[in-house]
């Protein structure tokens, strides 16, 4: 009875059955984590895309953008994202550079030499820093903010970039409750920095929408190559 078992033709129907039930186990998958991205949307006004896992719109009067996407240089090493970007609407200045990556995802021979500090050791033990200009110090100093960029550390990468804040984690949420986790930190640091900054000129704020900023910046698109 078990040579049948462990014939060529039983392993053949072994193997599709198990093919099968990994097939219906992600399928199922699949329309959970579509079932919570379009009840998170419905819950805040926002749009999805029809084709793909892709949310935009105001959250709580914050531009914001939430997608999906690839990382990783080869194919055994590629995996599946969850990019969310906060417009910081002109609180930063554009030209700054603040990036966190967690050093088992970073690239090898892919670190840049540090030629700019922030001035807080915590803080310029865990980010890089160009472009820091005199008025954009005090805000990331502001306690509320400084916490909070350190509270974001756990993520895959943390950079503001072009005005934005963009936060990446491995893997898709499936449920509501998960996407309201993963945008909560992420707000409350970019209510924070809006309300350390200084109040600037409406010609100040950025004004470009999730996606043309996303065109300008494609290399840190959901779905980029770049790891």
């Amino acid at each position: 009875m078990l040579s049948g078992v462990f014939s060529p033709l039983g392993i053949l129907a072994s193997l599709l059955v198990l093919g099968a039930l990994v097939l219906a186990t992600l399928f199922q998958l699949k329309r959970r984590q579509r079932a919570a991205w379009e009840a998170f949307a419905k819950a805040h006004g926002l749009s999805i895309a029809e084709r793909r896992m892709e949310v935009q719109g105001r959250y709580q009067g914050r531009p914001l953008l939430l997608a999906t996407g690839k990382r990783g240089a080869s194919n055994k090493k590629r995996h599946t994202v969850t990019v969310l970007r906060l417009d910081l609407e002109g609180a930063l200045p554009a030209d700054l550079l603040l990036e966190h990556e967690r050093p088992e995802d970073k690239l090898p021979g892919a670190a840049t030499p540090r030629e700019e500090t922030i001035g807080d050791a915590e803080l310029d033990a865990a980010f890089q820093v160009e472009g820091l200009a005199p008025e954009a110090r005090p805000i990331i100093l502001e306690p509320g903010v400084r916490q909070r960029l350190l509270g974001l550390k756990g993520h895959r990468r943390v950079s503001i970039k072009g005005g934005w804040l963009q936060v990446e984690q491995r893997g898709v949420p499936a449920s509501a409750a998960a996407l309201e986790a993963l945008i909560r930190a992420p707000n409350d640091l970019a209510r924070a920095v809006s309300e350390a900054a200084p109040a600037l000129p409406a010609t100040n704020a950025v004004e470009a929408s999730p996606h043309a900023e996303a065109a300008r910046m494609d290399e840190e698109l959901p779905g980029s190559e770049h790891a």
